[in-house]
Formats: structure tokens, C-alpha cells, sequence
């Protein structure tokens, strides 16, 4: 059963009420100096002698009884039991399986993303990969035609690495088969055992290519099971005389790609510049992790432990040196 941490993690006491005995320390140590004042010593012969070979113990005289005082303070503070406690969901058997298809077009060249288009949906599509770590992710890239650069792989460093290779020239055929990658998109998720099935499609045009247009591809995909978020990249369109938003490449294509997303129970956003694509990403890792299956429950990790180890180096060093080279006579 795979986990997914949900939030940060928060520091808490178990059992608060035992630090009350650090209230009592103070008072110890002042019947130690109250009491301790009228003990009487014993001469011991020759000791100015030790001092002159340099043989007294000094300024370290006090260390064992530092050394102790402090593995008490760390054993009591070990008794209030802090502990570190995160929020845990518990997701499906096989998790979410994922294919992204890329339009890799002439279009995604242009410089209006603060760079290249394509340039943007790399960089946006290996930090969605980076952060979906439990989850198989694969990736098709599409114009004219459509191929299966990476099947699904939870190797993300090698899809990070063939990501980073995308380039237009990987399709010779000219157009945009939106159709086409969507059903090569399905087929590659047709296999999945993951009772979640998503296809995010980034498209910055409209369908002009392929035997299969992108409608009757989405039903193929809705009769799989498989969820299609579709992202279209237009930054320069404008409201048409009926309100419907009329893209640079013509109207309508915006509305296939609503109507993909409508139809397989996902969503489609519209990203008119580099932050709109970031968001179109992050809103969809967000609504896939919100159908992650299972009781969220509370997994604690206990830190006393560090505590009384040391506690316990220091109660050892403490009297192996006092009995030893810091001894101290009465």
C-alpha cells in the first residue's frame, strides 16, 4: 500500500506532565549549596605540591557534576516522549498512472512564454513529474503523427532526462493530430491495472491532422475509464462578438478541448501565458491527489531516543572522570 504524506510535519509532548520535575532541579540544587556548606574536608598532605606539578583538576573540577546534572535534564525532558507527527493517506494498490502528450508543432516555437512555448511546458512538465513520485508517468508526443517516446515508467529520472530532449524536429509531419495522440495516450493507459487513468493533453492549435478527430477519440477514452485534462496554450485571444473566446490559430478550438475534458470527467484550462500554464498544472496535481483512496491517519515518530543517548554518554563520562582524573576528595 503506497503512503502520501499530506502536510508538514508538527512537533508535540506525548506526556507533557513529566517535565513538571524540571520545576524540581532548582530546588536541588539549592539544598545541595544549603546543606553542603557546613560538610568539613580533610587535610591532605602535599597538596600544594600536586598543584605546582600541575596535577590539580582547576577550572574542571566541576565538570562530572555538569556532566550529570545535565544527563538528568535530557532524561526528564525524554520522559515528555516529543514526538514528530505527520498526516498519512493511504493511496490505491497500483496508484495513478499518467500519460502526458506534447504538441510538438512549429507553433510551440514561438518566444511568447518568456521564452519558446515548448521551452515553458518542458520545464512545467518535469516539475509535474517530479512531484508525482508514487505515480507511473509516461509520456506521446504528437503533430502530424503521434508516438510513445516513454511508456509508463516510475523511473522519472530517465522521463526527466528524455523530457529534456523534446524537440520539434522528433515529428516530421506537419499539422496537429490531437485525435491521434489522445488515442495513443488511451491505448498505452488500455493496460493499466491503476484504478486511476489520466491523459493531460498541452496543444497550442487546432486539430487538423489524423484519421480520428478529437471528440470521437475522447469517447474511446471515456468507454476506458481514462480522465482527460487538456490544456491549451493561446496568448493572444480575444472575446468573439457571441462571448466565446476566439483564438490566433481560429475559433473552436478551444472548444474541442472543453468538450474532451467534459466528456472523460476532467477539465480544461486555458493558459495565456507562463504563470496560466504553472497554475493549469498544479491545479490538475491538485484534483488528482484529491482522489487518492483511504483514511488518513496520524504516523508519529518518537524523538526520545536522541535524547537519552546522550543522556546516557554524558552519565558514564560524567563518572568515569569523576572518578578518575577529576576526582575529588572531600
Amino acid at each position: 500500500m503506497q503512503e502520501l504524506f499530506l502536510n508538514t510535519e508538527t512537533f508535540e509532548l506525548a506526556q507533557p506532565w513529566w517535565l513538571l520535575l524540571l520545576l524540581l532541579l532548582p530546588f536541588v540544587r539549592w539544598l545541595e549549596r544549603r546543606y553542603g556548606r557546613g560538610r568539613k574536608g580533610m587535610i591532605f598532605p602535599e597538596a600544594g605540591s600536586l598543584k605546582a606539578e600541575k596535577m590539580g583538576a582547576g577550572r574542571w573540577v566541576n565538570m562530572p557534576q555538569w556532566f550529570s546534572r545535565s544527563a538528568i535534564v535530557l532524561a526528564l525532558l525524554a520522559t515528555g516522549r516529543p514526538q514528530i507527527s505527520r498526516e498519512v493517506a493511504a493511496a490505491s494498490d497500483d496508484g495513478i498512472d499518467i500519460m502526458l502528450a506534447l504538441d510538438i508543432s512549429d507553433s510551440m516555437l514561438e518566444e511568447d512564454l518568456g521564452g519558446s512555448r515548448l521551452d515553458a511546458a518542458k520545464k512545467i512538465a518535469l516539475r509535474f513529474i517530479q512531484d508525482r513520485s508514487q505515480d507511473r508517468v509516461g509520456l506521446v508526443l504528437f503533430r502530424g503523427k503521434s508516438f510513445t517516446l516513454c511508456p509508463l515508467t516510475l523511473d522519472h529520472r530517465l522521463l526527466g532526462v528524455l523530457v529534456g530532449q523534446v524537440s520539434v524536429g522528433a515529428i516530421s509531419d506537419e499539422g496537429t493530430a490531437i485525435g491521434s495522440a489522445i488515442l495513443m495516450g488511451t491505448n498505452r493507459l488500455k493496460a493499466s491495472f491503476s484504478g486511476e487513468k489520466v491523459l493531460v493533453l498541452l496543444t497550442d492549435g487546432e486539430s487538423n491532422r489524423g484519421e480520428v478527430g478529437p471528440v470521437t477519440a475522447a469517447g474511446i477514452a471515456a468507454n476506458e475509464g481514462v480522465r482527460i485534462y487538456t490544456v491549451g496554450v493561446n496568448t493572444s485571444a480575444r472575446i468573439g462578438d457571441t462571448g466565446s473566446i476566439v483564438g490566433e490559430r481560429g475559433g473552436g478550438s478551444e472548444s474541442v478541448l472543453g468538450t474532451v475534458a467534459e466528456m472523460t470527467g476532467g477539465r480544461f484550462f486555458r493558459a495565456s501565458d507562463k504563470k496560466g500554464l504553472a497554475d493549469a498544472f498544479r491545479e490538475i496535481d491538485s484534483l488528482e491527489r484529491g482522489r487518492l483512496k483511504g483514511e488518513v491517519r496520524i504516523v508519529r515518530t518518537e524523538l526520545y531516543p536522541w535524547l537519552l543517548l546522550p543522556s546516557v554518554v554524558l552519565l558514564v563520562a560524567g563518572l568515569v572522570l569523576g572518578s578518575t582524573r577529576l576526582l575529588r576528595i572531600p
